[in-house]
């Protein structure tokens, strides 16, 4: 090849770069074509509220461990009876179950050879209070905490409050959802008419509720009658969060 015609390549080759370059470099990649069938997009949507707890449930227990049985049953039954009266103070805003009752044989350590004897015999009954006004929570403890001792305190949102709010999510989550849609159809050229929902799937997540655990049960009626008055309680906050999952269309007109 000649040094003419080598130079002239080059300079086919140059430019044909140059071109294209400038091609490229002169604005932004254009949208891709969609089907005329549509294209199918799954989208996340998402929705979550802070709610002051404004129910409790308390659980109380008594136990009692004596020469039989009968004793040990009558013991935990008095102070369980004790709780309950004492609760009707209360009304409706504390409604009252019993949780458990059980009794049990306590055997004798018995030596190398001999076989163990019951030695006494155990009993036990837990009740379990819902308490539809958080401010009255610190006097149900103090007044149950007279004949048993409490066991745990677990802070919640009832469900009439629930409701309304899951209510209020759903509308939100379904908009946060739609808006992602419409993002994805203009990414695509086109717009919010080009939409179309196919499929809407709901769900929910709740965050562990505020629970408080309580020292260990006194073991018997002077511990209790001497021990300090219930403490004042915080209910605390619950999160709530509704997800939807929106199937959307997004085609060309």
């Amino acid at each position: 090849m000649t040094n003419t015609n080598l130079r002239a390549s080059m300079a086919a080759v140059a430019a044909a770069s140059a071109l294209a370059l400038g091609t490229l470099s002169s604005g932004a990649i254009a949208a891709p074509q969609v089907a005329q069938a549509g294209a199918l997009f799954s989208l996340q949507g998402e929705a979550s509220r802070t709610l002051v707890n404004d129910e409790a449930t308390l659980t109380f227990s008594v136990e009692r461990v004596k020469n039989d049985v009968g004793t040990a049953t009558n013991e935990v039954v008095a102070a369980a009876n004790a709780v309950l009266d004492a609760l009707k103070a209360f009304g409706p805003k504390a409604v009252a179950e019993t949780n458990d009752f059980s009794t049990w044989p306590v055997y004798t350590r018995a030596k190398e050879g001999e076989t163990p004897t019951i030695g006494a015999w155990g009993a036990r009954q837990t009740i379990r209070v819902k308490v539809k006004d958080v401010t009255e929570v610190s006097k149900i403890l103090e007044a149950a905490g007279k004949t048993m001792g409490y066991d745990g305190i677990a802070f919640g949102v009832s469900k009439d409050v629930q409701r309304r709010t899951n209510d209020e999510l759903l509308a939100e989550a379904i908009a946060d959802a739609s808006s992602r849609a419409v993002i994805a159809a203009k990414a695509l050229g086109l717009g919010e008419e080009n939409v179309a929902v196919e499929q809407l799937t709901v769900g929910s997540g709740n965050a562990p509720s505020v629970r408080y655990y309580a020292a260990a049960r006194a073991a018997n009626d002077v511990a209790l009658k001497s021990a300090a008055p219930a403490p004042a309680v915080s209910a605390g906050t619950s999160d709530v969060t509704l997800r939807v999952t929106m199937q959307v269309r997004i085609r060309p007109n």
